[in-house]
């Protein structure tokens, strides 16, 4: 293999690429679709638990908690929730039976589906009585989510939860719609319990917007637009209890658009709740200290992976399982250690409220830890080079419970870049006192590098794989000759370049393998492979593929920094999709089937 050194990456520019399609916008929805519901109705919560329930409770170093678990008798386990469910044969389509569950005084919403089967080609919906709009989640889309769980290790009764987007208001109906000749035993599905929200989550009116304490600064008072764009207010549930914090988006070192996701770990420690997360965007003032939501805001209901946590630093390294949302910004970053005195700036949601500013400085570095005592924690004065977290103090603005996991950024040539996340602290607008957060570069260089700044130069130079997209045939087309390249974006043309997908070798190189192309003369479509056998296969057996050759060469197995191409296959369109961002290929799905690894290639020459 040639010999390949690791660059060392400093910092990262901010980046907000063009929009994608978002996975979870509503599905309008008409009455005529929906089927009777049978009822589940759950009482009010007695006086002194709602006394005690009534707000948002958070302290320094807790996630700000706005709702709590309720159990469901009448849908615990599969056999109750068999006897509550009523199927209904649609006339030409499968069947479909819904529920609707009132909890009375509840302000919002969340259900737990407690998945062990539930067909592919399902799909779940959800939406409040008399509404225009549902959310709508394909059964392939829980059936990965639960996967990932799984994955992770959780094996447990919580790791099988599906938690449904959030739906304002005391009930949520919950339809669960079949494909074509599945009958409802094809269906295991229990509903343990709900989550009660306390707070409305997407537009508190009254109940929150202005709750944040006075001495906050409404971020649509000050010229921030980047590191606005970047964060985000986070809702996500974990055993039925459901709370507030604030994360960042990230942006890597090669700008791939990736959503990766920076919060705290007292927020986010584990798959189930990463999977569970929503994330709010845009959501603040619609002009300077006007106390409105802005109508443009977005939510996005489809959880994320969670690829990185650590006590250490309070760390919680993410990436979102859609598309950043039009308009969002990847935040920049910087893994040199700030200095003491250094200008510095936080954008948050204190008690989830519209989004705040707040200004001050490095105050010094510390080693911090839980306390005793259920949300407190310690910090010892420490050196620079000793300290996780890096002090800060306001001379503007201050943070509350909400804020948990906000970036702290800092200021170089006029561009801010993160260089940290919050953990909590003393700060207040009566009391200046100092806030923790876990330092960027200290979790950088203990793992977040490895996302964040791919690995790198080798000895031997390699060539770049163009991609183009031929929005005729439907099907991807890679190349890495250049007079190809420029000949299909010389003139009119159903090819759309989209860029670099990889990167491999020109010619045989130690430890690399010819990569095949062909040409399927029925459907102008191209198809690789690594694989001599398939080569081979293709060529006996399918006289409609013509053989063109050798079109570079990659690794056939993993090792040193070679990426997975991942392929995945569209029946529709008889074509393979190839790609090596984990990302996209979870984004194919499930239009086009997953089929593995094809072989590894590199993100750079």
């Amino acid at each position: 293999m040639p010999v390949e050194t690791a660059p060392l990456v400093t910092s990262a520019e901010s980046f907000q690429p063009a929009p994608m399609q978002a996975k979870s916008a509503p599905t309008n929805l008409s009455a005529g679709e929906r089927p009777p519901a049978s009822g589940v109705r759950l009482p009010q919560l007695a006086a002194a638990r709602r006394a005690e329930l009534g707000r948002a409770q958070g302290g320094p170093g807790v996630a700000a908690r706005i709702g709590s678990a309720r159990e469901v008798p009448d849908t615990f386990d599969a056999a109750a929730m068999a006897r509550t469910l009523k199927w209904h044969q649609r006339p030409g389509r499968g069947h479909a039976a819904a529920i609707s569950f009132t909890s009375e005084g509840a302000a919002g919403l969340r259900v737990g589906l407690l998945v062990r089967k539930l067909p592919a080609d399902a799909v779940i919906r959800g939406y409040a009585r008399g509404a225009g709009t549902a959310f709508e989640i394909p059964g392939r889309t829980v059936l990965e989510t639960l996967r990932r769980n799984r994955d992770a290790g959780d094996l447990s009764e919580e790791g099988r939860t599906y938690w449904t987007p959030v739906v304002q208001g005391e009930e949520l109906t919950v339809e669960i719609v079949l494909p074509p000749g599945a009958s409802g035993d094809a269906v295991d599905i229990a509903v343990p319990r709900l989550s009660h929200l306390h707070v409305k989550a997407d537009d508190f009116g009254t109940l929150k917007i202005g709750e944040a304490a006075s001495c906050n600064v409404d971020v649509s008072c000050v010229n921030e637009p980047n590191t606005s764009q970047s964060t985000a207010r986070m809702l996500f549930t974990s055993g039925g209890t459901t709370f507030l914090c604030t994360g960042t988006l990230v942006n890597d070192s090669i700008s791939s658009g990736t959503p990766y996701f920076l919060s705290a770990s007292h927020c986010i420690s584990n798959q189930s709740a990463a999977s569970s997360l929503n994330t709010y965007w845009f959501y603040r003032s619609t002009a300077c200290n006007v106390l409105q939501l802005n109508p443009g805001y977005r939510r996005l209901n489809l959880g994320a992976t969670l690829l990185y946590t650590s006590t250490t630093t309070d760390t919680s390294f993410m990436r979102l399982n859609e598309p950043a949302p039009a308009g969002a910004v990847f935040s920049g970053w910087r893994v040199d250690a700030p200095s003491i005195g250094e200008a510095v700036i936080g954008i948050h949601h204190p008690w989830g409220d519209l989004q705040k500013y707040n200004e001050g400085s490095v105050s010094g570095f510390g080693s911090c830890s839980p306390g005793w005592e259920p949300g407190t924690f310690s910090c010892a004065p420490t050196s620079q080079s000793g300290g996780n977290f890096v002090m800060s103090t306001w001379s503007r603005g201050t943070t509350e419970a909400g804020s948990s996991g906000s970036g702290l950024f800092s200021t170089l040539g006029g561009s801010r870049y993160l260089i940290g996340q919050l953990y909590g602290g003393s700060a207040s607008c009566s009391f200046n006192g100092a806030d923790a957060y876990g330092r960027l570069d200290t979790a950088y260089f203990a793992g977040l590098s490895r996302w964040l700044s791919p690995p790198v130069a080798p000895a031997t130079p390699r060539s770049a794989i163009y991609r183009f997209y031929n929005a005729t045939t439907g099907a991807h087309f890679f190349t890495m000759n250049t007079q190809e390249r420029d000949w299909l974006t010389s003139g009119p043309s159903p090819f759309k370049y989209e860029g670099v997908a990889f990167y491999a070798y020109a010619s045989a190189v130690a430890g690399a393998s010819p990569v095949y192309r062909f040409y399927n003369t029925l459907t102008g479509r191209h198809f690789y492979t690594i694989s001599d056998a398939e080569r081979d296969n293709v060529l006996a057996l399918m006289p409609y593929y013509r053989y063109e050759g050798i079109g570079w060469y990659a690794q056939a197995t993993s090792g040193g920094t070679a990426a997975a191409v991942y392929r995945l296959y569209n029946a529709a369109l008889a074509t393979h999709f190839y790609t090596t961002s984990e990302f996209e290929r979870d984004w194919a799905q499930p239009s086009y089937q997953y089929e593995g690894v094809g072989y590894y290639a590199w993100s750079t020459q």
